[in-house]
């Protein structure tokens, strides 16, 4: 099944009530079909804005200070501008997800 042309939004959960990674819904669907599960309940992801220098790297999967010792053309290989040409890379963002409510997934 294409979910993306289901015209389902796009959405993130987290697995467990400890899971520091939340993934799309899209992964959780397919999770269902692979384990022949027809729902699953997870916790939904609620953003959260974060300042004071602090961002995330979507790519990495880490935290950093917004200094350019871990991000950054000369210290990451992964670095893409979001432009195409220079400045802030594309997998950096300030928004992290905090756990919300409880729910049930179904196919």
């Amino acid at each position: 099944m294409n979910f993306k042309k289901c015209g389902m939004k796009q959405q993130y959960y987290f697995k467990h009530s400890d899971s520091e990674i939340c993934k799309t819904v899209v992964y959780f669907y397919r999770y269902m079909e692979q384990n022949n599960l027809t729902e699953i309940e997870v916790f939904k992801a609620e953003p959260e804005i974060i300042g004071g220098g602090v961002f995330w790297c979507k790519e990495h999967l880490f935290c950093g200070d917004g200094t350019t010792e871990t991000c950054g053309k000369s210290n990451c290989k992964d670095y893409e501008p979001r432009n195409n040409i220079s400045g802030v890379c594309k997998h950096h963002t300030h928004r992290l997800y905090t756990h919300g409510d409880k729910i049930t997934l179904k196919l």
